[in-house]
């Protein structure tokens, strides 16, 4: 790769670097335009956790060779994550694909028949669907009653078709990255470290990346797509010296609630297959949250009542404010010579309270859903959503946003970013879907300027 120059290189293979890795592949396909890709970790699976069902998946996760345990230091963020490999987290995320409630699309430069637009490609290619089973009409029936009329499935990445040599039933990054191949060759190279974002005169021109054994190497490019995650792509941007006020700044989460409990209902009113569902509570104009049920059925015998597990996942959101910030560390560097980081976070007394009306709405719905006893709600530490974002936000305004309506960074031409770290906010939403619909914008945008 170090002898190419290419047109596009893309830096990070998670769900945005992978929509974009897709995209630029289809848009390019039938052209002589060169694509290259970097990795700065290794191959860790093929698919998605969760299609491997002899896996052990949180032991697999959690172990420390897999993903790293960042919160150990950064006492602000102490449940934060991340995994550096192909694929990155989207190996193991939890599949939830709502679009932002529409109140929250006013926070964003981009034309709201646009972003649908994007929305809808991002869906297709993700096999985003509404899973309904015979239970699934009971639960939602309970909620609509109950005071929920919002209630719906849970729009999920997965695909249930039937297929002859197997299905790949959970959909990872690394689906965006067999697909882009189908396209197109690229170029790609795992454990090569982005260190340096290169520049010349206000254009950006390469990258330089180091492997393992540190040895460096400088990668032509007249566009750089960094897609490295909401820590490491300001890390980037900021330990090359690129200028921009809130880069790092805007640093978000989400509020997070966890719950289970038990509910019963008559095995005659559903049948006697096994079914599991998944519900979803979304945000609305009042409640700025947003609850996700897995309800499961544990039979005692066939001919008794089922006893049902519901498990919740809930999310909060959390106001995008300047002062939550990462930024370098310079009393640390890692083993590239790259300065760590560190985080400042805090919860502001709105993010107090939409969390407090959110333990109210789950323990609502818990009874409405038939919940033996109030559920007993754990909330987790901060970052342990897994759904950091804001630190490259998107913005018309070059005080208050990292890039443009195109994910290019304001003042360099050719540096664009695209993964969680450009959204301004997802209100309640897991955020998965919008980093992918805009990585796609952002591939179309590119392959554009080539033209």
């Amino acid at each position: 790769m170090a002898g190419t120059d290419y047109d596009v290189i893309v830096v990070g293979t998670g769900a945005g670097g992978g929509a974009a890795i897709w995209r630029l592949c289809e848009q390019l396909r039938n052209t002589g335009k060169k694509i290259g890709v970097v990795e700065a970790g290794p191959i860790l699976l093929q698919t998605h956790a969760g299609n491997l069902p002899t896996l052990r998946f949180n032991d697999y996760f959690l172990n420390p060779k897999i993903s790293r345990h960042i919160g150990n230091l950064l006492p602000d963020l102490p449940g934060a994550r991340e995994v550096i490999g192909l694929g990155g987290m989207n190996l193991f995320w939890g599949l939830a694909s709502p679009r932002m409630f529409i109140s929250e699309w006013l926070n964003y430069p981009i034309d709201r028949n646009e972003l649908e637009l994007y929305y809808n490609i991002a869906e297709q290619q993700m096999t985003v669907t509404k899973t309904k089973y015979p239970l699934s009409e009971s639960f939602l029936t309970r909620l609509w009653e109950g005071g929920f009329p919002e209630a719906t499935i849970i729009p999920r990445a997965e695909n249930l078709e039937p297929a002859k040599y197997g299905p790949v039933v959970y959909f990872s990054s690394i689906s965006f990255l067999g697909s882009a191949f189908m396209q197109r060759p690229f170029d790609l190279a795992i454990n090569a470290r982005a260190v340096q974002v290169l520049t010349d005169q206000g254009k950006v021109n390469g990258i330089k990346v180091m492997t393992p054994e540190k040895k460096a190497y400088e990668l032509k490019a007249k566009n750089i797509i960094i897609s490295a995650n909401a820590f490491q792509t300001p890390r980037l941007l900021l330990s090359s010296g690129i200028k921009g006020r809130a880069i790092g700044h805007y640093l978000t989460i989400h509020s997070f609630l966890s719950s289970s409990f038990q509910v019963k209902q008559p095995q005659s009113a559903v049948g006697n297959s096994l079914q599991t569902v998944n519900l979803l509570i979304p945000q609305t104009e009042k409640e700025t949250n947003q609850i996700q049920f897995g309800i499961s059925e544990r039979y005692k015998t066939l001919d008794n009542a089922a006893e049902y597990h519901a498990s919740t996942w809930s999310f909060g959101k959390v106001e995008s404010r300047y002062e939550n910030r990462l930024f370098l560390d310079p009393s640390r560097r890692d083993s590239y010579g790259v300065p760590e980081i560190q985080v400042h976070f805090s919860f502001s007394e709105k993010d107090k309270s939409i969390l407090a009306q959110l333990a109210d709405r789950l323990n609502k719905a818990a009874s409405v859903l038939g919940a033996n006893k109030q559920p007993e709600i754990c909330i987790a530490l901060p970052g342990s959503d897994y759904h950091v974002m804001g630190t490259c936000r998107m913005g018309d305004d070059p005080s208050t946003s990292s890039t443009n309506r195109y994910g290019q960074i304001h003042g360099v031409s050719g540096l664009y970013i695209a993964d969680n770290s450009v959204l301004p906010t997802t209100g309640a939403a897991n955020p998965t879907l919008t980093t992918a619909a805009l990585a796609i914008r952002t591939a179309d945008y590119v392959s554009r300027q080539l033209d």
